[in-house]
């Protein structure tokens, strides 16, 4: 990039990333040239583009804010933002639906009667009915007890397919990569590694017959 307006614009685009991602993670100007060891005005002129931001500083800013540092460093902006835009009173509304018919579903499995379920819950049978209808929002507390009594965990009621879900998935994959060996982390993130990784993942699909004669060949190939 050497034009000088494609880098005057590059850091008005990175200026605005940055006053984002600020705000989402409710910093303030001040605390966040603290945290890496800047002034406030140097921070402002970074948000405005007037100056851009140098690679050290840029790490500790994601650091602190506990971003990906490839946020930053896309050339879009659109590209670059980590969660979908979406209405949420039409998630909520069609969560709730959800929820309340498969606890429909799980308290017809089990052969409870809603009169049954609302014994065992001590909660009223009226309130019940609305919550598997979809037409109220189901108290966290409530719903675990409810989820006791047809014999359920609440894990099969979180959302797995969309935008939240993908979210939660995304979160829980990084999770189970930083619990891995440094060394195992550092040869999962290689891109050339992943001929390794999908033949891991074709082999972990095999029979315990197959896997031996796979072995056993391998093995007369040595010899």
């Amino acid at each position: 990039m050497t034009d000088p307006q494609a880098i005057t614009l590059r850091a008005k685009m990175l200026g605005a990333m940055l006053r984002e991602a600020r705000l989402s993670a409710d910093k303030s100007i001040s605390k966040m040239a603290s945290l890496i060891g800047t002034t406030r005005s140097t921070i402002s002129s970074y948000e405005r583009g007037r100056k851009a931001i140098s690679l050290p500083e840029l790490e500790l800013f994601a650091y602190h804010l506990e971003l990906p540092l490839s946020h930053f460093l896309s050339t879009s902006i659109g590209r670059s933002k980590r969660k979908t835009d979406f209405d949420p009173t039409t998630i909520i509304t069609l969560r709730q639906r959800i929820i309340g018919a498969l606890l429909r579903k799980h308290r017809q499995e089990t052969g409870l009667s809603i009169r049954a379920l609302a014994e065992t819950s001590k909660l009223p049978a009226w309130r019940i009915s609305t919550f598997e209808r979809g037409i109220r929002p189901i108290p966290l507390p409530q719903l675990e007890v409810l989820l006791t009594a047809v014999g359920h965990s609440i894990d099969i009621y979180i959302d797995h397919e969309g935008p939240i879900g993908e979210w939660i998935k995304n979160e829980q994959a990084f999770e189970r990569l930083l619990e891995l060996p440094i060394d195992l982390r550092e040869f999962l993130i290689k891109p050339g590694n992943q001929a390794y990784l999908r033949m891991a993942k074709q082999l972990s699909v095999l029979s315990v017959e197959k896997l031996r004669s796979l072995a056993e060949g391998l093995l007369d190939l040595t010899l």
